[in-house]
């Protein structure tokens, strides 16, 4: 991410405005072209040989803080070997020594024997082949890091990378985030950002509003009673996660500058950031679609949807598959099914589910035959166990008791 001044934004009447990069500018279209094919020629090289070429552009860039800024943005997505094949320090150590004794001796000279002499007694201590040991004398070193590997995007992809990179940098500076989500979100999509929040180990307070939808509140680094560099980092790596929410409204309250002056800002799902996050947590099994089509089928009582408009969530971070409402008084409750987990998933949610004030919720179990029976008897009646398919008539059982 971007901070300091390659962070392009100023607080404008106590609003942030960021200095987003246009991904079909044809002027910096050449020049990020040219920084992806130059760091392609520069694999293999060393990391302080590929700091000192990447940077000399030939040519006038449109503005030299976004140049930089593009360059550390690829900088920080490619690829760099430190050598632990070796012991780096060892060798210089060795070598150091032998050169000082050689002095002390009056044998040192800047004759190339001498050097070569010293060379192979620290290959033979070392079971290093003395040709070796000149390129592996700093090769521990950060600057000596050979180049492996650069990102694989092109000139736009790289250009909303350079975008995404500012908001993150923005959002170090936070005291608090809201982020407002519709009652149409997916549920799936609603599970993938909550186990976002929960990998990054955010400090979140979540509120259900049948007309406003889902309403995050996060606590921004800034707000800790002491700051930590590593929070700040996990919320803007959650930002990318957001971003493959369809809609959705971020607000951040920020201390800004080096007079850390208040100010607000907004991303939302029409700013056209883009995320480079793989999407692989909305897939929906179609065994659901049948499940939905045999509820509806064959209980009468209860209504089911797949949205989750009515769900309460003002105690909790579970997102069920379904919502179950009762159609004589309205009783809301909450229908996940798993059909692939692991005994932690499952024991997992189990205790999520212990938690629950308001919520009623259902966990519906594809019962592989791996829990165990010692297990079986810990399983509240709230969570079902099926073989091929859940049945509706048992997920009524269970929520008629509620």
């Amino acid at each position: 991410m971007l901070t300091g001044n390659k962070l392009l934004a100023k607080n404008y009447r106590g609003r942030l405005l960021v200095s987003y990069l246009d991904p079909s500018d044809s002027r910096w279209g050449t020049v990020v072209e040219w920084i992806l094919s130059k760091g392609k020629d520069l694999l293999g090289q060393s990391r302080s040989v590929f700091e000192e070429e990447i940077n000399e552009y030939p040519g006038s860039v449109p503005d030299a803080l976004v140049f930089a800024g593009l360059v550390k943005v690829f900088s920080d997505n490619c690829t760099f070997e430190q050598s632990t094949e070796f012991d780096a320090i060892k060798i210089r150590e060795l070598v150091f020594s032998l050169a000082s004794n050689f002095k002390q001796e009056g044998k040192l000279s800047s004759d190339i024997e001498v050097r070569k002499n010293i060379f192979e007694l620290v290959g033979k201590q070392t079971e290093v082949d003395p040709n070796l040991i000149d390129a592996l004398l700093y090769s521990d070193l950060e600057s000596e890091n050979k180049l492996l590997a650069i990102p694989k995007v092109n000139a736009q992809n790289l250009m909303h990378r350079y975008n995404l990179s500012l908001a993150q940098g923005a959002l170090l500076n936070s005291l608090n985030i809201v982020v407002k989500l519709p009652s149409s979100t997916p549920p799936a999509r609603l599970r993938q950002l909550t186990r976002w929040l929960k990998f990054q180990r955010l400090l979140c307070a979540v509120d259900k509003n049948k007309s406003e939808g889902l309403t995050l509140q996060i606590d921004g680094p800034l707000s800790l009673f002491r700051t930590t560099q590593k929070y700040g980092f996990q919320i803007a790596l959650f930002l990318p996660a957001l971003l493959l929410c369809p809609e959705f409204e971020l607000e951040a309250e920020l201390l800004w500058g080096k007079t850390k002056k208040p100010c607000k800002f907004q991303i939302t799902s029409n700013d056209g950031l883009v995320t480079h996050y793989a999407d692989s947590g909305m897939y929906r099994p179609p065994e659901n679609d049948a499940f939905l089509l045999l509820f509806k089928k064959r209980i009468d009582e209860w209504d089911i949807s797949d949205t989750i408009s009515d769900l309460d969530y003002s105690d909790d971070l579970l997102i069920p598959d379904f919502v179950l409402k009762r159609k004589t008084d309205q009783k809301i409750v909450g229908l996940e099914i798993l059909w692939n987990w692991n005994t932690v998933m499952v024991e997992r949610r189990i205790k999520d589910m212990e938690k629950l004030k308001l919520q009623k919720y259902v966990l519906a179990v594809a019962d592989k035959g791996n829990l165990g029976k010692d297990k079986l008897a810990q399983i509240p009646k709230s969570v079902y166990l099926f073989k091929s398919s859940p049945l509706p008539q048992e997920i009524e059982k269970i929520i008629n008791a509620f």
